[in-house]
């Protein structure tokens, strides 16, 4: 890994189709790629939108399923199963399940809501009908919608994963303060703010780098649901770098991109890991 990776760098300071000559050109594709492509910056705005948008659904959720389970409600290892179900699955194939259930002619979601909206209807909810009955064959993966249409697949797909994670750290809180705090008549609702988040922050922490991280390095889903032909508007860094490689064979921009979402993803993994390892040191 560590030689391609090396390899990458130089190949970012020329011009290279790679069938030809390389022509040594310094630092000409990162100042077009900071300065002069406004590509660029929207695939990087989309890594942010999945980066900053997606977490505020999925830990909140996780940590509401994690917390029910912990609490042995009824039917809790079904559950816990069932949830983390989606991760089994792999990310090329859910995807493809959801292609599928957005469909616009023939997808579920379409016609879940029309028949919602049929019922509403029905019963006298006509505003509401109409509304959910103009659903119908609409476009959720069109380039306007792609990138709220992707909330729901995340969130499916990866509170699975972060509902065990957050689960087996509450289970590693000691059980007498819960006991405790049941004897001075605490609710469930202030025994999960007072003792269960405090105790999970550095966990949450680890679940927040995983996510940035993940958004940060998106490529197999917006490839899949752009049926391999991303425009402008829906390119993140990861499929940009792609198109530039194969579709363009413009090497050294892509080796250009690769550079800065090395760059990126390791810088902020590392600052996110300084203000990890000095909330310890505060704790």
């Amino acid at each position: 890994m560590i030689a391609p990776s090396a390899q990458s760098f130089g190949w970012s300071t020329q011009r290279w189709d790679g069938l030809t000559k390389m022509i040594p050109v310094g630092l000409v594709h990162f100042q077009r790629l900071l300065f002069e492509s406004d590509g660029f910056w929207v695939a990087l705005t989309n890594n942010l939108f999945i980066m900053l948008v997606i977490p505020m659904f999925v830990l909140p959720l996780s940590l509401f399923l994690a917390g029910c389970i912990s609490r042995g409600v009824r039917g809790a290892g079904f559950f816990r199963v069932v949830f983390f179900f989606p991760n089994l699955l792999g990310g090329v194939t859910a995807t493809l399940l959801w292609m599928h259930l957005y469909n616009p002619k023939a997808g579920m979601i379409n016609g879940f809501l029309t028949w919602a909206g049929d019922v509403a209807t029905h019963w006298g909810l006509t505003r509401m009908g109409l509304w959910l009955v103009s659903f119908q064959e609409f476009a959720w993966l069109s380039p306007d919608h792609l990138y709220w249409a992707m909330v729901p697949i995340s969130v499916w797909g990866a509170c699975g994963f972060y509902m065990v994670l957050f689960l087996a750290a509450m289970q590693g809180i000691p059980r007498e303060l819960y006991e405790a705090a049941d004897i001075d008549g605490a609710s469930p609702w202030r025994q999960f703010r007072n003792i269960t988040l405090p105790l999970l922050q550095e966990v949450i922490a680890i679940a927040t780098v995983f996510l940035v991280i993940g958004g940060m390095k998106a490529f197999e889903l917006i490839w899949l649901l752009t049926e391999q032909q991303p425009t402008t508007a829906t390119h993140v860094i990861g499929t940009k770098m792609v198109y530039s490689m194969f579709n363009e064979f413009n090497v050294g921009e892509a080796s250009a991109i690769a550079v800065l979402l090395f760059l990126m993803v390791f810088f902020g993994t590392a600052v996110t890991l300084r203000l990890m390892r000095r909330e310890r040191v505060e704790l």
